[in-house]
């Protein structure tokens, strides 16, 4: 049994490190790739050229500014909850749960991704100086996984809706909001433009609800388009403050960017640009996107 068990274990190393120089093989190429492309083109962005001569001496990455380097894995304390039997870290003096599944190098990978994203210098970052979410709000967090955005501000907030479908992550944000589960509703659906057994729209969701939101924030993998589909009542509210990805799929800022302009909002993009490496096969030219969009009515 012993002697199975240490197999699966060597096995697995050596998967991983297939996995490993697999990826690193198709970022070398996708490095070269851009940097082919843009000796004869002229950035979309300005903000892409920082990135372009960085990356004439480094290796390819989501962010290109030195914002990243404060951030360190190997410097992150992940603990045991004994009662639930998940791993969480302390983030602001709250703990931060993740699912069951992560070890403990994966949970330090992942929280510190999560801290290098909301850095204010970020392109993922969802606030700014003028973009805040402010005392008593209301927030629908669609896309939450982990729930560190809600986490964050939950203190101030008066209420918080996350939409969450996945089961493993359902279980970490119970543990998570469990002290503050008076104001935090947690819906186990996806968010978008049709109503079903897995699916809900963000406008049949409020109709019988006592609130109103005042600040939706939407990451949710490049379905963007289709929660916006199905808020066509909500956008109308004002005053309404929506923090909206727009890296997921290339030309999601300018269609979004329109799209709300059309209907009264103020848009601002988040500083910089970034590479969506997540999916190496849609990422054509011109390559480099922006984050998000910060919008209000």
């Amino acid at each position: 049994m012993k002697l199975f068990s240490f197999l699966q274990t060597i096995q697995y190393k050596v998967n991983c490190e297939l996995k490993n120089s697999q990826r690193k093989n198709e970022l070398s190429k996708m490095r070269t790739q851009i940097l082919s492309y843009y000796e004869k083109h002229t950035p979309e962005y300005q903000e892409a050229e920082e990135y372009i001569n960085h990356l004439k001496h480094s290796a390819l990455k989501t962010f290109c500014s030195s914002f990243t380097d404060a951030y360190k894995w190997e410097d992150i304390e992940v603990l045991m909850d004994s009662s639930n039997g998940l791993r969480y870290v302390m983030h602001q003096g709250k703990r931060l749960y993740f699912i069951r599944s992560f070890n403990e190098r994966t949970v330090k990978y992942c929280y510190n991704g999560l801290r290098t994203e909301q850095d204010p210098e970020s392109p993922h970052c969802y606030l700014s100086d003028n973009f805040q979410i402010m005392g008593n709000e209301v927030l629908l967090d669609v896309g939450s996984a982990e729930g560190i955005f809600s986490l964050t501000h939950i203190e101030k907030l008066k209420q918080v809706v996350l939409f969450e479908r996945d089961p493993q992550w359902v279980e970490a944000l119970e543990a998570t909001f469990a002290p503050w589960k008076e104001k935090v509703t947690i819906v186990r659906k996806y968010v978008s433009d049709c109503d079903d057994d897995e699916n809900v729209t963000i406008d049949s969701f409020l109709s019988d609800k006592p609130y109103d939101p005042s600040f939706i924030k939407i990451d949710v993998e490049g379905a963007e388009q289709r929660v916006l589909n199905g808020m066509k009542q909500t956008i109308k509210q004002p005053g309404l403050k929506l923090a909206l990805c727009t890296y997921h799929q290339q030309g999601d800022f300018k269609t979004f960017t329109k799209l709300l302009t059309d209907k009264g909002f103020m848009c601002n993009p988040s500083k910089g640009v970034m590479l969506f490496l997540n999916d190496l096969e849609s990422l054509k030219a011109p390559y480099f996107r922006k984050g998000l969009i910060r919008a209000n009515n």
